[in-house]
């Protein structure tokens, strides 16, 4: 009797291990990291048009590559998609979806969209209050898809994406995920310099679809598809990679930093490094316009292949002034200071002097890449007096850069980071 009491014992024992293990192994399978990957747009909702491109194509197409890569290097991540077709989700399905898997990050891919064609560069978005118009109207953009829903007052909460009003109640949020945001954002912005795109920064605003994801959430907008040259690129499937392998690579730099937080094995992941660093998107000839010593009609020096070839141009008038500073000398190399000047904006067509762009700033004056205009002002050997000339103009052109120029050489926009300090 004694000896069948001890048995029971024993396997009512055995039983409740094995209930207890369960839920650890089921946990174990729940604690890898879950990143959930947005395409904004899709389906009736094409998002932003361009002359031959739908904003929702391109979101996709670096979403998909994204996640492939993260897919294919990290075994303990779980890659979430809200799409990966073209089909419509409503902003709240969306993150229905990152709080349905407890995701650790949501990614939103979007790409930009300005009534300037002069407008270029990235930016990534967090949550909050906008501080400027600009980020309000991208904030106001996305989440206009809302009014594409039925009854959508009562399904937002009374919210209306096209009301300054709605956009207060960001101002008193209090998001607790913000300081992981803005890490990823930043990696995210300081890749996509490394692979030579023009920084627009970190930034913050209303977004809807951020608001309602219970982890660290960012919106990165890849490009401008009203920029034609950036159209293109983002079309490309180099472009595409381009963008995806930026994001990747800030998010292998994410992970391991959640790795270390959470006292988990590091990942030895390594990051993707860039093979092309180039400002804006190389086309197959990288063009300068400049003026000869003499009164004679300005050159097309175009580099291809180490050649520099020479061919005239049918000279303009009234025009802006074009840029001195990068005449092309094969044999000689300068040994001058570098110079810098405040990038307004580039446009494909040379512009009039008078023309309304340049909003009454004198001047200025220009110089041709990658088959664009390029406004600059200033000429300084000194950086502190072109950071002086940047601030004075900035409530005209927000989004002003320095660049600079070392004899014939445009510097890359790291070089004129290491230059600034």
């Amino acid at each position: 009797m004694k000896l069948i009491k001890n048995y029971f014992i024993a396997f009512q024992c055995a039983i409740l291990f094995v209930f207890s293990a369960v839920p650890s192994i089921v946990l174990a399978q729940d604690t890898r990291f879950t990143v959930v990957l947005d395409a904004g747009h899709g389906g009736h909702d094409p998002g932003a048009m361009g002359s031959f491109s739908k904003e929702k194509d391109i979101n996709l197409a670096i979403e998909l590559k994204l996640g492939a890569l993260i897919e294919q290097n990290f075994k303990d991540v779980k890659v979430v998609y809200t799409r990966k077709t073209d089909k419509y989700l409503t902003l709240q399905e969306r993150a229905d979806v990152v709080n349905d898997h407890h995701a650790d990050l949501f990614i939103c891919v979007h790409t930009n969209s300005s009534l300037s064609p002069a407008a270029f560069g990235t930016e990534t978005f967090t949550l909050g209050l906008a501080k400027t118009k600009a980020n309000l109207d991208v904030a106001m953009r996305e989440n206009s898809v809302i009014l594409l829903e039925e009854d959508y007052r009562s399904k937002y909460k009374g919210f209306d994406p096209k009301s300054v009003d709605s956009y207060i109640m960001f101002e008193f949020m209090q998001d607790k995920y913000i300081d992981k945001s803005v890490e990823f954002s930043s990696a995210v912005q300081r890749q996509f310099v490394s692979y030579g795109r023009t920084d627009h920064g970190v930034r913050q605003a209303g977004f809807w679809v951020l608001h309602r994801s219970a982890c660290p959430s960012v919106l990165v907008e890849v490009g401008f598809i009203s920029n034609a040259a950036e159209e293109r690129f983002l079309m490309s499937d180099q472009g595409q990679k381009q963008m995806a392998t930026a994001i990747y690579n800030a998010f292998v730099d994410y992970k391991r930093s959640h790795d270390k937080r959470s006292g988990r094995r590091i990942s030895n992941v390594s990051k993707i490094e860039p093979q092309v660093r180039a400002e804006e998107p190389a086309s197959d000839k990288n063009i300068v316009r400049v003026e000869d010593n003499q009164k004679s009609a300005p050159k097309e020096i175009t580099r291809r292949q180490g050649v520099v070839e020479v061919a005239r141009l049918t000279d303009t008038s009234k025009t802006a002034q074009r840029v001195n500073p990068v005449v092309l000398q094969k044999e000689e190399k300068s040994n001058a200071r570098p110079v810098f000047k405040v990038q307004l904006f580039a446009a494909r067509v040379e512009l009039p002097k008078n023309a309304p762009d340049f909003k009454g700033v004198e001047n200025v004056q220009f110089f041709v890449e990658n088959r664009h205009y390029k406004y600059t002002l200033g000429a300084e050997t000194n950086y502190s007096k072109i950071q002086q000339i940047r601030k004075s103009i900035l409530s005209k052109f927000p989004d002003a850069f320095i660049i600079a120029f070392d004899g014939d050489r445009k510097l890359s926009p790291k070089e004129v980071q290491e230059l600034s300090r």
